[in-house]
């Protein structure tokens, strides 16, 4: 996505961390109740508790502090509408590189509030279908720039990590969130070693020291290293 290619609208607030981007809107299009129903969706679903979830705590713990924060990105993509997974690919691969390049460096604690959501308004059923077999595509290269990504749609079949009984990334249009890896991130990624590597190369040292301290997350590290043959942690002092 170059300067040239699109219209920009920013919203900078006093953190200076706020921005709001978009395309040229279709002719009838309203970008601000767009925005609304956005922003609707995270402040009353993401970023509060649900009963089936199975767990304590917001449907996404970050949500809440980020939006606080100011730390939430929104870029409005217009000109998808979903015809083509190859079109879908192409516009999401820009953000998550513009992202991974201009996104606030990991901190030492594992966890970065800054995040980026890329709304999709004009797909539909199909596009929302084409998003889903992009995914894996670009789940290969978030993860490789240290990202993790999760698609959103009403039609969206992602369970929840600790109750797959519930659909929980629904929303009202399809979108792609994105943001920095962190140590919960074990939950999403040891089905595969070379997703599992990158994520040990990013947080071994959490376990050694003893940050972790979810019993499920410790578990399915553990695990995930037995069944990849990678060498045990070696706990330094404080676990």
């Amino acid at each position: 996505m170059t300067a040239s290619s699109r219209s920009a609208v920013t919203d900078r607030k006093a953190s200076g961390r706020r921005e709001l981007r978009i395309r040229t809107e279709p002719p009838g299009h309203a970008f601000a109740a767009d925005l609304a129903v956005v922003d609707a969706w995270l402040r009353d679903y993401v970023g509060r508790s649900h009963e089936q979830l199975g767990r304590t705590g917001p449907v996404c713990p970050f949500v809440p502090p980020a939006l606080n924060d100011q730390a939430v990105q929104f870029s409005f993509r217009y000109e998808v509408d979903g015809s083509s997974t190859s079109g879908i690919t192409e516009v999401l691969t820009e953000e998550l590189a513009d992202f991974a390049l201009t996104a606030e460096p990991q901190p030492k604690s594992g966890a970065s509030l800054e995040c980026r959501i890329v709304v999709m308004p004009m797909t539909g059923p199909a596009g929302w279908q084409r998003l889903d077999d992009a995914y894996e595509s670009l789940k290969n290269a978030a993860v490789d720039a240290g990202l993790m990504i999760g698609q959103f749609h009403p039609n969206c079949d992602e369970r929840a990590a600790r109750n797959t009984g519930f659909r929980v990334s629904v929303a009202p249009v399809g979108l792609l969130a994105m943001r920095r890896m962190a140590p919960h991130d074990v939950l999403f990624l040891t089905s595969r070693r070379d997703w599992f590597e990158r994520y040990d190369t990013a947080f071994r040292a959490h376990y050694e020291r003893g940050r972790v301290r979810d019993p499920l997350l410790r578990e399915l590290y553990h695990a995930a290293v037995e069944r990849y043959g990678l060498p045990a942690i070696v706990p330094t002092e404080g676990e």
